[in-house]
């Protein structure tokens, strides 16, 4: 127990005062201690001097600063929650990083091609084709026709295509048959794939591709 608590505990029983001679009100005492009314010398020696009156005075002052407390930590607790859902809100609309543009050609004159996908999901030498958004050029076996072609790629053939897209293609002067896609492979994981071309309603032909993330060192 330190000093001033010492003094407080023994003026509250030291200065009994049972028939309350002198004493103000008790709602007087509130609002003194509440800071309501003034207190004149005479009211504060006697709320010194007189144990009841002290406890009453001191109850209200205790009760004045636990009030206060509360209300600080109540202040502080909703300020932080405010700060937090603040910062997590700011986070969450801040604008997601574009995903990587790259310009990728393929000459699928220049790998095997399968009629199914499990040969080219085990071919060890695919091409290679980065995550993000590719702006892919194939060129297409020879003999291939000018017109529209479905591009997909998958895994297997038991399953879904994982990504379709089509595209025009051209002969160029040079006798070969160009088709120019844009692929966006963020959402597939690293590993190895089939990309499967046909024209219109032909048969697919499966070339052996690896997803691999360029930013990947």
């Amino acid at each position: 127990m330190n000093e001033i608590d010492w003094v407080r505990r023994a003026i509250q029983t030291a200065y009994p005062n049972p028939d309350h001679v002198g004493c103000p009100t008790p709602q007087a005492l509130a609002d003194m201690a509440r800071r309501k009314l003034p207190v004149t010398p005479e009211e504060q020696n006697h709320i010194f001097h007189c144990s009841p009156c002290f406890a009453t005075y001191l109850a209200v002052r205790n009760q004045i600063r636990r009030s206060r407390i509360i209300r600080l930590s109540t202040i502080w607790t909703c300020s932080t929650v405010l700060l937090v859902g603040l910062t997590v809100y700011t986070y969450s609309q801040r604008p997601l990083s574009p995903p990587p543009q790259f310009a990728t050609a393929f000459n699928l004159q220049e790998r095997p091609v399968f009629r199914g996908t499990q040969s080219a999901v085990i071919h060890p030498s695919p091409f290679v084709m980065p995550r993000g958004i590719v702006h892919l050029s194939l060129t297409l076996p020879l003999g291939s026709q000018a017109g529209m072609y479905q591009v997909q790629i998958c895994r297997d053939t038991n399953t879904k295509a994982l990504l379709t897209t089509s595209g025009a293609a051209a002969v160029r002067t040079d006798g070969a048959t160009v088709l120019n896609v844009n692929v966006n492979s963020t959402s597939l994981q690293e590993g190895q794939y089939a990309l499967g071309v046909r024209q219109d309603d032909g048969e697919w032909s499966y070339s052996p591709l690896l997803i691999h993330d360029a930013r990947r060192k």
